[in-house]
């Protein structure tokens, strides 16, 4: 389900029923001469594509927002000839703050941010993400429970429920497209053998083969090695990952 094509009504029976609503989140940044400036931000949303059909023929639903393109590209891979999109982080992190703010006075809970743009822990989208969606919970909690409402007794048994989707710390969850609680291990990369798979499988027509190996670009040198049946293995890992969480 798309978060733009509902109804209020569709979405308050999604509520009752803990529907979750995902966030793609991607960038506009070089990623060489064979991969498109989109690339971070067409991984995330054509995945959260095969997520929402693998969990329909469970029988589950899932809805997708509308993806946020901007993220924290910065200049790091190329300069601005690269025509890279740096969103500053603070104005990534307000932006975000705006849309989970909605969202919870919304009523709408069970909310993941998925970003496919770095995969290593130092992330500035990640952590622009992050900061909102923890700043959002505590001015949310406080403009509707009251100064001190953890320290209030209602609160008792606040962390007996830390598994339940009612509590707080689980309405807003930000993660890479492999969740945070997931043992298993998928390095990644910039425009090489990863990326290039994945938007293979996902993409395929944006894939420029012709000019794999072409560039100077010491990331892209395991492009080559890159398929479509390496980008298929790799989204049905990550397809068990997330029926691990969504059905935990």
């Amino acid at each position: 389900m798309r978060l733009e094509n509902l109804y209020p009504d569709v979405l308050d029976e999604a509520m009752k029923n803990h529907v979750p609503i995902f966030i793609p989140v991607g960038t506009i940044e070089y990623h060489s001469a064979h991969l498109p400036l989109g690339t971070d931000a067409f991984v995330a949303i054509h995945f959260l594509e095969r997520l929402e059909k693998h969990r329909a023929e469970m029988g589950k639903d899932i809805i997708i927002a509308p993806p946020v393109w901007y993220g924290c590209a910065s200049y790091a891979v190329r300069g601005p000839e690269g025509y890279s999109v740096d969103m500053d982080g603070m104005v990534l992190n307000q932006t975000m703050y705006n849309i989970y703010m909605s969202m919870l006075k919304s009523g709408l809970r069970n909310i993941y941010t998925i970003i496919a743009h770095q995969t290593e822990d130092f992330n500035p989208t990640e952590t622009a993400c992050l900061d909102a969606s923890r700043r959002v919970i505590f001015k949310y909690l406080e403009d509707t429970r009251g100064i001190g409402w953890w320290g209030d007794n209602k609160s008792r048994e606040f962390y007996n429920t830390m598994d339940s989707k009612d509590n707080p710390w689980n309405w807003l969850r930000v993660s890479s497209l492999r969740p945070r609680s997931a043992s298993v291990v998928l390095p990644g990369d910039h425009a090489g053998k990863v990326e290039t798979s994945m938007i293979w499988a996902l993409r395929p027509e944006l894939v420029r083969e012709d000019k794999i190996g072409t560039s100077e670009d010491w990331f892209t040198e395991t492009a080559a090695e890159g398929s479509a049946e390496l980008g298929e293995e790799r989204i049905r890992t990550l397809l068990e990952c997330w029926d691990a969480v969504l059905d935990k």
